[in-house]
């Protein structure tokens, strides 16, 4: 192999105990009873023994295997992962190779493993599998396990190769109920909304003296005529709906449940935060009581959307304090003062508003409302006949790319 081994080992599989268990059984025989029979038989027993390590260690020889894996995935959904293998021989194929995972950290319910059956000299193939996160966070690849029980599969020559890689896991994204959205202000009326800032095209804002490298064809010439100063014309600008989304988490381990509620606001928040991304609006996102940094940025596009998930990916529950600092302002204090504010609580009782300022339209969302349940829809787990209709996806295309 052209990258570094890390540890190179045979190990006897399951046909493999029990050969070695019949050639115990011959050995035994033949040295009780002498027989040049039995002891033919013992020396084609232990030649295959030989032959299997052997031509393991030489198919697996000059065999370059790398992996290929996105740096996101979503909790319970599949990612695609594939391994590349370069056989470097000249003459002698590799056959039957094995490929998985060895020594991972992170909760994952099925480990990416693929096949290859036959690859000739020089030749060069892909093979495809997939791996399923279960939880949000983080998942590390270390090491790749690399084996080959041919021609006889008793004996496994197995290469283990260090190649880390870091996945991060974003919570499940799911469908928002409609009757939910009904309840945000943002999203029932939709659209773009005039600001009040100067600078765009849209609407007559005001008008002010003309200065240097303004468009001849923004001067207002009856009223420039009539003071006798060049005047321009000042325009306001359209802009997207403004959502500032706040986990208020603060209570977790006080309240009951506390922390299963508090992945349920998390999913909820992903979801909310999706929704207003996909129609175009800017979004920000506040976790209250955390102690480490969280974007203060409030925009739009994809990439607003990847910063925000890695945070909520990356949330440590243990990280924040009941009665810590309230999160950091947000670098867009004028929009947050014009947005609305979705505040997602754990419970009713313990809901703090604290992060909202004063006059601001506000949506309060806890997690122990007992209609909070048929909030989220999730398409790849089974729900009742005709759920999606209820529903409002959030995610078209995948997340994990």
């Amino acid at each position: 192999m052209r990258k570094h081994r890390h540890m190179t080992y045979y190990e006897l599989t399951f046909t493999g105990f029990v050969f070695a268990g019949v050639t115990c059984f011959v050995l035994i025989a033949a040295l009780n009873s002498q027989n040049n029979v039995l002891f033919w038989a013992l020396g084609i027993v232990l030649g295959t023994l030989l032959v299997s390590a052997v031509l393991g260690d030489l198919l697996l020889r000059r065999l370059e295997v790398t992996r290929s894996v996105s740096a996101h995935a979503v909790a319970g959904e599949p990612m695609e992962v594939h391994y590349r293998l370069v056989n470097h021989k000249i003459l002698w194929p590799s056959c039957a190779i094995r490929i998985t995972e060895a020594r991972f950290l992170g909760a994952v319910s099925v480990v990416p493993e693929g096949y290859c059956l036959h690859l000739g000299p020089g030749q060069t193939t892909l093979v495809m599998t997939h791996l399923v996160p279960t939880h949000r966070g983080i998942v590390e690849l270390r090491e790749q396990r690399v084996c080959c029980s041919f021609p006889f599969g008793f004996l496994n020559r197995a290469v283990h190769i260090r190649a880390p890689r870091r996945i991060t896991v974003y919570p499940r994204i799911g469908m928002l109920n409609r009757e939910l959205l009904a309840r945000s202000r943002t999203f029932c009326s939709g659209g773009s909304t005039t600001s009040p800032r100067r600078g765009g095209s849209d609407e007559f804002f005001g008008l002010r003296e003309y200065q240097s490298g303004d468009a001849i064809r923004s001067i207002h010439w009856r009223r420039s005529a009539h003071t006798g100063q060049l005047m321009v014309r000042e325009m306001t600008t359209d802009t997207p709906p403004t959502i500032v989304i706040t986990l208020d988490l603060r209570p977790w381990a006080t309240v009951p449940n506390g922390p299963a509620l508090a992945e349920r606001a998390i999913e909820l928040a992903a979801a909310w935060m999706c929704r207003g991304l996909m129609d175009h609006f800017s979004v920000g996102m506040q976790i209250t009581g955390y102690s480490r940094s969280v974007p203060t940025l409030i925009t739009a596009g994809r990439s607003q959307r990847q910063i925000l998930l890695e945070a909520l990916a990356t949330i440590d529950l243990a990280a924040i304090s009941p009665d810590g600092p309230t999160a950091d302002p947000l670098q867009e204090d004028r929009m947050s003062r014009e947005a609305e504010h979705v505040v997602i609580a754990l419970s009713e009782k313990t809901a703090r508003l604290d992060m909202v300022p004063a006059g601001c339209n506000y949506t309060l969302l806890c997690m122990d409302d007992p209609d909070s349940q048929y909030w989220l829809y999730f398409p790849s787990q089974p729900g009742p006949a005709g759920a999606t209709a209820d529903f409002a996806a959030v995610a078209p295309e995948s997340l994990s790319g």
